[in-house]
């Protein structure tokens, strides 16, 4: 398996017939939380992309690194969560994630970026226009690589919200939030928010081991 312990990026080369494989990705990567335990739980995809070109399939294929393929394939999609507090509870007891590791095998090993993002909604927020924003700045990233998991829980009686992306790596995290669709859904927070905070953790599996290591950046 790759290892991004040095930053490294190594790519997955690009066929010729890029519409063929993206299907090929779709079919194995798509799925939702096997178990129905989370509201929102996307292991990303180009399905029901609008507006494709060949240069966005080969950018989302470009980011990921042979890991990342079997992530996707073999672990994201039994990925879910273990509690239903997730609005209160770190990041590192919110998800199943050593049996998501498990499932990687023990010789893989890589590194990824996390982040979660915590709110308490308004009592007057414009919801659809959230989820409208929300939406298309999750599209926009897919397009521009390197987005590997979203997931978005409910809100609860206080109106507090857990969302939360793995990402290849940070600086792909980074480039989607500059993103002009980003930018735009960033600018309701003020608007539609009482409080929010981000968190950013790096995702670590190493060889011969099946746990994820999480640790706040």
């Amino acid at each position: 398996m790759i290892s991004n312990n040095n930053n490294q990026q190594q790519s997955v080369s690009v066929p010729t017939n890029v519409n063929q494989d993206a299907r090929d990705i779709e079919q194995a990567i798509v799925a939702q939380d096997l178990q129905g335990r989370s509201i929102l739980n996307d292991t990303v995809g180009p399905s029901g992309w609008t507006n494709e070109s060949p240069e966005d399939l080969a950018n989302f294929i470009e980011s990921l690194r042979p890991v990342d393929k079997v992530l996707l394939d073999k672990a994201l999609p039994y990925f879910h969560v273990v509690t239903d507090d997730y609005v209160h509870v770190s990041i590192v007891d919110t998800f199943n994630w050593n049996e998501t590791a498990q499932r990687l095998g023990k010789e893989a090993e890589g590194e990824w970026f996390i982040v979660a993002f915590r709110s308490v909604r308004k009592a007057d927020a414009d919801s659809q226009l959230l989820y409208e924003a929300d939406a298309r700045a999750q599209q926009e990233a897919v397009h521009s690589g390197g987005l590997l998991k979203y997931w978005y829980g409910d809100l609860n009686e206080h109106r507090e919200c857990l969302a939360m992306c793995i990402w290849v790596d940070r600086e792909y995290a980074l480039k989607a939030t500059r993103k002009p669709l980003h930018l735009k859904a960033a600018k309701l927070a003020s608007q539609m928010y009482e409080s929010y905070q981000l968190e950013r953790y790096s995702l670590v599996k190493r060889a011969g081991e099946e746990v994820f290591h999480i640790k706040a950046l």
